[in-house]
């Protein structure tokens, strides 16, 4: 055998060695996508029915980590509880608040799901409001999350999902919320980076073969349009901050337990509050200033708007998706 036969060899073994690692880490990452899903699924049902007037928020968000966790999943970020005009990232604070639910809201849950960093990312209203503006504010979300659902193929413009959507939404007269809306989620990232929007005038990405989407619709009552309040209860890590000076001690181990537990994932200060009994929040606001932390705003409209919410995590396939929550 001659010298470039024997290089041919060892190039074919090592060419078959990295496609049966591929093929290997594409088998994982189906299996551990499919077992969330099978998780989140699970989750939403067993805390519906708990979602009713006079419910307890705090216990509410307790109740579904802890069930994502007894089923053996990891929560991908805090659960969220956002009510009537609250749109997105509100999680229970370190002490319970004391908020409950009351008679006339209406009430969104976002939870997410991961193993071993893969992700799938769900969400659902609950109405407990008899005003008839509200009567189809749910069934507009369904409706236009069904409407997206068939236009998904590889190579579609995510941009032709937000103008179905945006259609439907505005036709039940209610309004999209131009600032949030789908995404790719990638390993260890919820927010991939690839978007899928709420409007046809956002621009998108073109979706692939292998890929992870969740497809997340809000329809709103007010003019679709969301301000950052000035309260946070969830954060993460900032991958490009480079190294930089913590005066505090727990400033540097609420980083590096951070860095081991939650990697690059979003995380609720109550979390910590497990793990730290003392100076969680100096140490936190510390992390923000110095920019090794971001903060999650509550995310609003103004006062007496209702907003709801759905979102499902789809597969692209070959041959089009598979719905994984």
């Amino acid at each position: 055998m001659t010298e470039n036969q024997n290089l041919e060899n060892e190039n074919q073994e090592e060419k078959s060695k990295e496609e049966l690692e591929k093929e290997e880490e594409e088998k994982q990452k189906i299996n551990s996508l499919k077992k969330a899903g099978k998780i989140a699924q699970e989750v939403k049902t067993y805390i519906k029915p708990k979602i009713k007037v006079g419910a307890n928020v705090y216990k509410l968000i307790s109740e579904t980590e802890a069930k994502i966790e007894e089923l053996e999943g990891l929560c991908a970020f805090p659960v969220n509880l956002c009510i009537n005009n609250i749109a997105a990232h509100y999680t229970s604070p370190i002490k319970d608040d004391g908020l409950e639910i009351e008679e006339g809201d209406l009430v969104k849950i976002d939870l997410g799901v991961h193993i071993d960093g893969y992700i799938v990312d769900t969400a659902y209203s609950v109405n407990l409001n008899e005003e008839t503006s509200l009567e189809n504010i749910i069934q507009a979300t369904e409706i236009a999350l069904d409407a997206a659902k068939m236009l998904v193929k590889p190579k579609t413009n995510t941009r032709d999902l937000g103008k179905k959507i945006e259609d439907i939404v505005k036709g039940f007269k209610y309004n999209p919320v131009r600032e949030l809306g789908g995404h790719q989620i990638e390993r260890w990232t919820v927010h991939g980076k690839k978007r899928l929007p709420e409007l046809g005038s956002q621009g998108g990405d073109v979706m692939e073969a292998g890929e992870v989407f969740s497809i997340e619709i809000f329809a709103s009552t007010g003019e679709g349009s969301v301000h950052n309040t000035q309260s946070s209860y969830i954060y993460e890590i900032n991958p490009y901050s480079g190294r930089v000076p913590l005066r505090r001690k727990t400033s540097k181990q609420i980083l590096g337990y951070v860095n081991k537990h939650y990697k690059t994932l979003p995380f609720a200060e109550r979390w910590l509050a497990k793990e730290f009994r003392l100076g969680v929040a100096f140490g936190l606001q510390e992390l923000v200033q110095q920019g090794k932390l971001q903060a999650h705003n509550v995310l609003a409209e103004k006062k007496g708007i209702y907003i709801a919410q759905i979102e499902e995590t789809i597969l692209i396939t070959e041959e089009g998706f598979e719905q994984l929550t």
